[in-house]
């Protein structure tokens, strides 16, 4: 019997979400997650920053090959989201790690929580006086944050 997808919410997904669920929930034994998510991809409600991309792109695995199979949940900056960017990085510049030699993908997906999506991270907020990390700039900018198995509560996955 195929099981009913009640679909509760929007999403936006980090690249730590992304891995994360590649290494913990392997697509030859959960199925039924990534067929889930791949539902809510195909929908519009489980979408990425373009940038997330650019981060996947750095390792050549099987998480890109799905991830470029699901091209359509990465989305491109528009000047709305340009915009909220620019205010996210003057307010928590912290937000980036100056280490980094591509395009940090955190202050895009908190940008599009901004927008109404609830941001999906499995980030942990910064500890005493560390750098700043996604879930610390969603509950300043009063933005929902849910991890992994949040959303899957929330979407009332059973497996």
């Amino acid at each position: 019997m195929a099981q009913q997808i009640i679909v509760t919410g929007a999403y936006c997904i980090d690249t730590s979400a992304l891995i994360d669920l590649w290494r913990s929930y392997p697509r030859d034994i959960f199925a039924g997650l990534w067929r889930n998510l791949e539902r809510l991809a195909s929908g519009g409600n489980l979408i990425a920053p373009h940038e997330v991309l650019k981060e996947l792109e750095q390792k050549e695995d099987e998480l890109l090959v799905w991830a470029m199979r699901n091209r359509k949940m990465f989305i491109d900056l528009d000047s709305e989201q340009q915009q909220l960017v620019r205010g996210i990085l003057r307010k928590y510049p912290t937000l980036l790690d100056p280490g980094k030699s591509i395009p940090d993908a955190d202050p895009f997906v908190v940008a599009l929580g901004r927008k109404g999506y609830t941001v999906v991270t499995q980030e942990k907020a910064r500890g005493p006086g560390g750098p700043m990390k996604i879930p610390d700039v969603c509950a300043k900018e009063s933005v929902k944050c849910v991890t992994l198995h949040q959303m899957f509560r929330e979407e009332r996955w059973e497996f």
